[in-house]
Order: structure tokens, then C-alpha cells, then sequence
């Protein structure tokens, strides 16, 4: 895994690459950095951003009370 991080970062210095393909690997890191985070204190990876995106879940509902996601 970080090698794929390595190269990750290689492919976000690279003058030719998008904006929006730029953004993605930036996110792409911040995730498998928090993966690695959770399994060095033991943790489930994505035990953290599996949380946040449940309580997200409750917040995407539109004005008119229909849900988004």
C-alpha cells in the first residue's frame, strides 16, 4: 500500500494531470492514509469514514423532505 501511495503522489506532481483527476487522487490518498492509520491502532479500516458516512446519510434530504442519496 505504500508504494500505491508513492505512486499516487508522483501522479499529483505531474504538471499534465486535470484538476478534477488531481482532486480524486488527493482524496484517494487521505482514504488510504486513513486506512493505514486505522490498522496500525488496530481499528477496522474504514471504521471511521463508515461512521461519518451514516451520519451524512441522515443530511442528504432535500427541502422538500425527499431524500438525495
Amino acid at each position: 500500500m505504500l508504494s500505491m501511495l508513492r505512486l499516487i503522489d508522483e501522479k499529483i506532481r505531474l504538471a499534465a494531470i486535470e484538476t478534477r483527476h488531481r482532486d480524486a487522487l488527493i482524496r484517494l490518498r487521505v482514504i488510504l492514509e486513513s486506512d493505514l492509520n486505522d490498522l496500525r491502532l488496530g481499528r477496522p479500516a474504514g471504521e471511521q469514514r463508515n461512521n461519518h458516512d451514516k451520519a451524512a446519510g441522515n443530511a442528504n434530504v432535500t427541502s422538500k423532505g425527499k431524500s438525495t442519496g
